[in-house]
């Protein structure tokens, strides 16, 4: 009895040291050739089964080969390597795959890059591998890819995995993952949702963009996590995110609620408030509001949303830049005008030096220094044009010589300054300048008679905008209105002429824009004589003269901006 113990111990003893087979099931292929065959400069390798097999056919760059894997194929006999050595082939190494028993898989060693061609027909599969002399230069770079894979993680942006080309015929699904894994480095975890079989061949496709291809024609979708990847159907993992979503409000809400006051200084409560609202970063439970008495926002949320929205307070709660405006609205003779220091549509070559009132100005050194315009001006204006606008350009080093000639020309009489006004405004606010009369008229209605006024004035309206270079950007309106006595209506109301424009100009700090092409001619008529001898009939034209007088004046804008520091 002790004599056959030991001997069944034995014997499972010695089976143990043995792999286990794979039985072979009723009408499962098996390889009962391999063959290498040269034709016309073609090496030819052909496997041979005694049933029509499945089969996958993919290339690898490290190192170079080919793997040939046979679905539900027993390699029968060959379990040995051949030697081959020829057109870039070294060998062919039969697999046993253990973890899927019953597939046949062969690894054909290459000494170089080679182009393969399979082709099944009878029961037998062929690759084709042309000579290297004879081949072409490959259609991939295996190894360049492949160092590019390892640089770049793949998933962002552009597919950057190792370049393969794979050849399916009705493979099973979960098995094409398997040999992506392989090529690829990473885990793939594959749903048991997952199910089916797969045809399709790809030449010269990186592994991630071959993955993306296969996951979208199948509905399927992936999440990476680390160095796994998982794929299931895309229903499934859009519940998964849905579910924690859900998990996550679950937890904001099972927080407790914490109110806060957080005092505005310099910008509006409700800006503040709307920017809150914007970003989308209060919970579903968390609300906000402005309260404008006390310039305080009050935010209810979770306790852990409030460091977001301190710092969003923070950043936005700054004080807004200033813009001094000095503005100077000037009646000058209409030929005096570039005795300020302005010429209007100058031009003058970069290297020219032009004599302007006593002070030496280099065209090129003007705001816009490759510009050789010295004012952006398309074309000269002239008195006869009777409203063009001008703009000229005068930096701040001559603002000093302006402010004298105008002080001559005032004492000169040939011109006079009208105002001078100064005003403070903020980036991105208006600032209005208004000065002239209202001139009173009568109007008669059921109510009786009243009196209305209709404004004769100049008008001036800058918008400043500084811009990240410290220049300033001017949105300028400026408009005057002047009263016509020699046109009236028949109630005796003045005729109100207009002159009106709007402009946008880029000027430095502390630099001042001249407005110029406004023009006003006046026609009077002059007596003097004798008194007395030249009111004699007949004789008083000898001690008497009459003379009509035009004078045409320029109205110029000179504005002056300058950031409060």
């Amino acid at each position: 009895m002790r004599v056959t113990k030991f001997i069944l111990f034995f014997m499972v003893l010695f089976m143990g040291c043995f792999p286990a087979f794979h039985a072979r099931a009723e009408g499962e292929p098996e390889i009962i050739g391999i063959e290498v065959e040269d034709v016309q400069g073609i090496t030819e390798i052909v496997i041979g089964a005694d049933a029509p097999f499945n089969y996958t056919v993919y290339k690898a760059s490290d190192p170079y080969q080919v793997i040939v894997e046979l679905q539900n194929t027993l390699l029968g006999e060959y379990r040995e390597k051949m030697v081959i050595d020829r057109a870039g082939v070294s060998e062919i190494t039969p697999i046993e795959d253990q973890s899927a028993p019953g597939n046949a898989k062969l690894r054909i060693s290459l000494t170089v890059p080679v182009d393969v061609e399979p082709k099944y027909q009878d029961n037998s599969l062929i690759l084709s591998f042309k000579n290297p002399e004879q081949a072409p230069s490959p259609t991939v770079s295996l190894e360049a890819s492949y160092g590019e894979s390892e640089k770049k993680k793949p998933f962002e942006g552009d597919y950057v995995g190792e370049r393969i080309n794979i050849d399916f015929q009705d493979a099973d699904l979960v098995h094409v993952f398997r040999l992506i894994s392989d090529i690829s480095g990473y885990n793939i975890v594959v749903s048991p949702d997952v199910k089916g079989k797969f045809s399709m061949k790809l030449i010269d496709v990186p592994w991630d963009q071959a993955l993306d291809v296969i996951l979208r024609n199948y509905g399927l979708s992936k999440t990476l996590q680390g160095n796994i990847i998982r794929v299931a159907p895309t229903a499934v993992i859009a519940k998964e995110e849905e579910e924690i979503a859900q998990a996550k409000d679950s937890q904001e809400k099972a927080g407790d609620l914490v109110t806060k006051v957080y005092p505005i200084n310099y910008a509006s409560v409700d800006d503040i408030k709307k920017a809150i609202d914007t970003a989308k970063i209060l919970t579903k439970r968390g609300f906000v509001s402005a309260d404008a008495r006390t310039s305080s926002v009050i935010i209810k949320d979770v306790d852990k949303m409030h460091g977001e929205f301190e710092a969003l307070i923070r950043s936005l709660d700054i004080p807004t830049p200033q813009v001094s405006i000095e503005a100077k609205i000037v009646e000058v003779n209409s030929n005096y005008s570039q005795e300020l220091g302005i010429q209007w549509g100058a031009l003058v070559k970069p290297s020219e030096q032009t004599q302007i009132s006593g002070t030496n100005l280099t065209g090129g050194s003007g705001f816009f220094s490759k510009n050789p315009l010295l004012v952006n001006l398309p074309a000269a204006v002239s008195a006869g044009s009777g409203g063009a606008l001008g703009i000229g350009y005068i930096s701040a080093g001559m603002l000093r010589s302006l402010d004298l000639q105008l002080s001559a020309l005032e004492s000169s009489g040939k011109g006079r300054i009208v105002s001078n006004p100064r005003v403070i405004t903020m980036d991105h606010q208006k600032a209005k300048i208004l000065q002239g009369k209202k001139i009173p008229y009568q109007t008669i209605s059921q109510e009786g008679t009243q009196t209305a006024f209709v404004d004769a004035a100049i008008e001036l309206i800058v918008t400043p905008h500084i811009t990240p270079e410290g220049t300033i950007l001017l949105t300028i309106e400026a408009k005057k209105n002047e009263a016509d006595f020699g046109q009236t209506s028949f109630s005796g109301v003045p005729t109100i002429n207009t002159n009106e424009v709007t402009t946008q100009v880029l000027i430095r700090d502390a630099d001042t824009l001249a407005l110029g092409g406004i023009f006003k001619t006046t026609l009077s008529k002059n007596k003097a004589g004798v008194p007395g001898l030249s009111k004699i009939f007949g004789l008083g034209w000898l001690f008497k003269t009459e003379n009509d007088e035009e004078t045409s004046t320029e109205l110029l804008i000179f504005i002056t901006p300058k950031l409060i520091k």
